[in-house]
């Protein structure tokens, strides 16, 4: 895999902002010796550690490809949490000009889990 320490990091700190912790918060859910040991990774003049972002993705519940494919050159994939595509679902997407349903939005994300399970 080709890690690109920067653009992880940047996918930290957006993950760090996006659930509200701090990075002291942080430091002591991953068991860190203290915020600039944090500090250290969200900014990529550390690197992230397979055991550190194992732990960060079960803290943000997210799978550890989404932490890390933001660092895979690859401009074609766009990578979606699952708790960010029910959002999109229900304030962005219509279908004829409507809103979609919460039938409609279970059943599209059926239909888009069902797709990438497959791979």
């Amino acid at each position: 895999m080709l890690y690109d320490k920067l653009k992880t990091a940047s996918r930290l700190k957006e993950l760090r902002l996006e659930a509200g912790f701090t990075m002291e918060e942080l430091a002591k859910k991953m068991k860190l010796s203290g915020r600039s040991s944090y500090a250290m990774i969200e900014s990529g003049r550390t690197n992230l550690t397979t055991q550190n972002a194992y732990i960060l993705a079960k803290i943000y519940d997210i799978n550890v490809d989404y932490l890390l494919k933001s660092s895979i050159v690859n401009d074609k994939q766009v990578i979606i949490k699952p708790v960010q595509l029910e959002k999109e679902l229900e304030k962005d997407v219509t279908y004829n000009g409507k809103p979609l349903t919460s039938t409609d939005i279970i059943a599209l994300k059926d239909f888009l889990q069902g797709l990438t399970s497959s791979k």
